[in-house]
């Protein structure tokens, strides 16, 4: 049977940045296609429907049977690894095989040439709008899950489960560009041969989770208070309490805003570091409320590689405002980071009026049922991009299917949007109210001391959000986010450790992730 090696090149800034071993990305996926013998061909294509036409019509030309695939900007493809899985499909006659349990970019996919055609097709008719999506990196796998039970798929399973850390190594985005580029490093320290036909994926897997440089690059979530002024207060969150000892003033009597000036400045300090994230414009506030917040919503939509979540009570939506938002969205070009440009979360907490009074007490009668109008309003104006919140506790646990139930639907204003929310006790501020521990048997490495880098209004920089306003590493108005982000590299190391700050020691939302 022929088989083919096809490449899908997105053109990154850091493909060709020749940092492994004298070679960039694009030399090495190459070699890995030569070393197995196969034909290789570069695709480029701005759809999932436009890349599978591209794809079957090159299997046609050159009467292939079988597709290697893979994104042509990873330098760690494994030969060994990718002969294994071309084995068993063969063996199995598999439709679709991938590498399971392994960290993104060390195995491609296998695709038969039929079932590529029958992909196509679906894009063409039961899957329209999948097919118009931008293709992306699990675009194939996407599609096929969409009716997996038709299909033939097969796996090669890893040892140890890698999943849990999130690697992914391929140079689409510098993040992972950095922890390709460290692995390469680290592994170089340890003798390790990487580009070696029988290199040991597992032995590279266990050198990236030990150690720091891997685990921690840049940040890629951002979450920036630009507004002191807080309007509704609710019982999961300490803001109102440590504003009112911290300022002599209560959040909803605030004047205290980051000026656009110095915002604009932050954001182009963070594209510099960063190059994509997505930036939360919610870590305390209500975010409506800054008399810049157009501006704002404009100068981080202006960089491609950058996203905007907002977490918001909603009582400042109105028609103009939604009009506004959407000229500024619409406008907006699409995105290079795999993420939405604009993502909404309404902090809505229950499913009646008299529950939403019980967990925001500051509220009054109606306030709920205007509420649910302005979430309906902002749903209909961008569409898909709103998502009805809910913290779970034991004071809202009775409404939680009501909630999921109803926001869930299809038919909803949400279009079936929703998020649900872990109870955070801030390190002991709050009382305990979590219905249910949902914490890992074994603890890892703190994902927000890895990705996340929280702002406050004045430019300070807490440890992370769990601290408020306390434990300040450094200010972003003052020093660089590279020197401050390495602040906190100590903190992190003692947590691969195993031994903890006294802070981090009452923490658990260690295992939640933030993009």
């Amino acid at each position: 049977m022929k088989s083919i090696v096809i490449f899908f090149d997105e053109h990154s800034d850091f493909e060709e940045k020749k940092v492994f071993d004298g070679k960039n990305a694009l030399e090495l996926s190459k070699n890995w296609a030569c070393a197995l013998g196969f034909e290789y061909f570069y695709v480029n294509a701005s759809t999932l429907a436009d890349f599978l036409q591209q794809v079957n019509s090159i299997v046609s030309e050159n009467h292939a049977d079988c597709v290697v695939f893979s994104y042509a900007d990873l330098p760690f493809l494994n030969v060994a690894l990718t002969e294994k899985l071309l084995k068993s499909h063969f063996e199995y006659k598999c439709e679709y095989s991938f590498a399971d349990g392994f960290p993104y970019g060390f195995a491609p996919e296998i695709i038969d040439a039929g079932t590529l055609k029958i992909l196509y097709e679906m894009t063409q008719k039961t899957q329209i709008e999948l097919g118009k999506n931008c293709f992306s990196r699990t675009g194939i796998f996407d599609l096929i899950k969409t009716d997996i039970n038709a299909f033939e798929v097969n796996s090669v399973l890893s040892q140890t489960d890698w999943r849990l850390w999130r690697f992914a190594f391929h140079c689409g985005y510098k993040e992972n560009f950095l922890q390709c580029k460290n692995l390469l490093s680290n592994a170089l320290e340890k003798n390790i041969c990487v580009f070696d036909k029988d290199c040991d994926v597992e032995v590279l897997c266990k050198t990236a989770c030990e150690n720091l440089s891997c685990l921690k690059t840049v940040p890629a979530f951002y979450d920036i208070q630009i507004c002191g002024k807080e309007i509704v207060a609710c019982i999961y969150s300490p803001y109102f309490d440590e504003y009112s000892k911290k300022n002599n003033v209560s959040p909803d009597k605030s004047q205290n805003f980051m000026s656009f000036e110095l915002y604009s400045n932050l954001i182009d300090d963070i594209v510099r570091t960063s190059d994509s994230a997505v930036i939360s414009l919610s870590a305390w506030g209500e975010p409506l409320c800054h008399p810049d917040f157009f501006k704002i919503i404009e100068k981080t939509l202006s960089y491609q590689g950058i996203s905007v979540f907002l977490e918001t009570s909603c009582f400042n939506v109105d028609k103009e405002f939604c009009l506004n938002l959407k000229a500024i969205v619409e406008n907006a070009l699409v995105r290079k980071n795999d993420y939405d440009k604009i993502m909404i979360c309404v902090k809505l907490d229950a499913f009646s009026e008299k529950m939403y009074k019980k967990i925001h007490p500051n509220v009054k009668d109606g306030d709920f049922e205007r509420l649910v109008e302005n979430v309906k309003m902002l749903c209909e104006t961008l569409p898909g991009l709103v998502y009805p919140q809910f913290v779970r506790m034991n004071e809202n646990e009775e409404e939680l299917e009501s909630f999921f139930r109803f926001w869930n639907e299809k038919t909803n204003p949400s279009f079936g949007k929703l998020t649900i929310q872990k109870y955070q006790s801030f390190c002991n501020l709050l009382p305990d109210r979590k219905p249910a521990d949902l914490s890992p048997l074994e603890r890892n490495p703190c994902w927000h001391l890895r990705r996340d880098m929280t702002i406050l209004s004045n430019g300070d920089v807490p440890m992370c959000k769990q601290c408020v306003f306390s434990n300040i590493v450094g200010n972003v108005f003052e020093q660089s986010i590279e020197e401050i982000w390495k602040k906190t590299d100590n903190a992190l190391l003692m947590h691969l450790s195993e031994k903890y700050p006294s802070f981090c020691e009452k923490c658990d939302e260690y295992y939640t992730y933030n993009f």
